[in-house]
């Protein structure tokens, strides 16, 4: 392979799939589908190019930059760099992907050089990433985070790109998975349990897809909330800005790539407020995966087993509202111990971890 034949490349996001200028991005989109069945061994987390195509799509809250590496007309790797608008002003966010027969080869150091550039044109200081690796890995070679909670393979090709081109690892997320034949009266009765540590003073409201109007801004301050108040290891992470209006954004691009959530939130009746959510969300083209999003309850409320009655509620529901779910996915950062046990308690089991790396630019200004 010459110079000649390698090129690294800003790519303009068309007007829709069906152009031939769309068809870089195609590429593109089959190419992460090959390294997310590369690392988890299945399609669970594959997505079509429309999905990614509309979650592509910058808006008022974060700008979307994709590089992509040629080999003559080939994608054979590519950069997304995701840039905040209104928060976290001092990061960027960044993923770099390269076919695997085409490893070893410079793409990804020569895409990564477009991340750095790029994120120092905008003046950030700061760039993060996370990468994914299956549970059963060997325990005597990893990567321990300064928290000292969980561990990743450190012999692993993420490890070794990360860490060669000056990344620490920041923190380490536990991925679970709960298949969806769990025994309903041993869930509901978790349920019951926490109803009656709760007490009277709560109760739990519900729905698809869209909050309600009037419960637009309190959801916001618990998706505020939520961006800070779970534990971030090392990583140089502030509060995001959350109100109605990035809550209606967020709702319509889940609608946009064909996606439904299901919401429950818990009102504390005295107050008239909502102190707690839990979020799952699927897409249409892979409905037999749902994901497990945010579960948060506010820190003057808890110890009333709140986060288990939104956990087990929503769970119970998932089998009516979408009957064609196979198994649930969720995300907890190995020191949320609490949240951590919940999990396990409701069934989850262990089944891959997710490396937070963070780079700080010495040469931004």
């Amino acid at each position: 392979m010459t110079t000649t034949d390698v090129s690294i490349r800003p790519y303009a996001l068309p007007v829709s799939l069906d152009v031939p200028e769309a068809q870089p991005f195609i590429a593109a989109s089959e190419l992460s589908n090959l390294i997310e069945r590369e690392v988890w061994g299945n399609d669970d987390h594959c997505h079509t190019a429309q999905t990614r195509f509309e979650s592509s799509k910058s808006n008022d809250y974060e700008e979307r930059t994709i590089f992509l590496a040629f080999e003559g007309e080939r994608v054979v790797g590519k950069a997304v760099v995701d840039v905040p608008l209104t928060d976290n002003l001092q990061t960027c966010y960044a993923l770099v992907i390269v076919h695997p027969e085409r490893r070893r080869m410079g793409f990804g150091s020569a895409l990564y050089a477009a991340v750095e550039d790029l994120a120092l044109q905008c003046g950030r200081s700061t760039i993060m990433g996370w990468t994914d690796h299956r549970a059963g890995f060997d325990p005597t070679e990893v990567l321990t985070p300064a928290t000292g909670a969980g561990a990743f393979p450190s012999t692993s090709l993420a490890a070794r790109f990360a860490t060669a081109h000056g990344f620490s690892l920041a923190q380490v997320d536990r991925c679970s998975v709960l298949p969806a034949d769990w025994d309903s009266s041993a869930l509901a009765a978790l349920g019951v349990d926490a109803v009656r540590i709760a007490g009277p003073d709560y109760a739990v409201v519900d729905w698809v897809d869209r909050c309600p109007d009037e419960l637009l801004e309190e959801y916001a301050h618990l998706r505020k909330t939520m961006s800070t108040d779970v534990p971030m290891g090392e990583l140089d992470w502030e509060e995001e800005i959350w109100d109605g209006a990035r809550v209606r954004e967020n709702e319509d691009r889940l609608a946009r790539e064909g996606g439904n959530s299901l919401v429950r939130a818990v009102l504390h009746r005295p107050s008239g407020q909502l102190v707690g959510h839990t979020i799952l969300e699927r897409r249409a083209e892979n409905p037999g995966t749902v994901y497990q999003e945010d579960t948060l309850v506010l820190s003057a409320h808890r110890g009333h087993r709140l986060g288990m009655w939104l956990k087990a509620a929503n769970l119970l529901a998932v089998v009516d509202v979408w009957p064609e779910t196979r198994q649930i996915y969720t995300w907890n950062a190995e020191e949320n111990r609490h949240m951590l046990d919940v999990n396990i308690e409701l069934g989850f089991t262990p089944e891959g971890y997710t490396a937070a790396w963070q780079k700080k630019l010495k040469t931004a200004q």
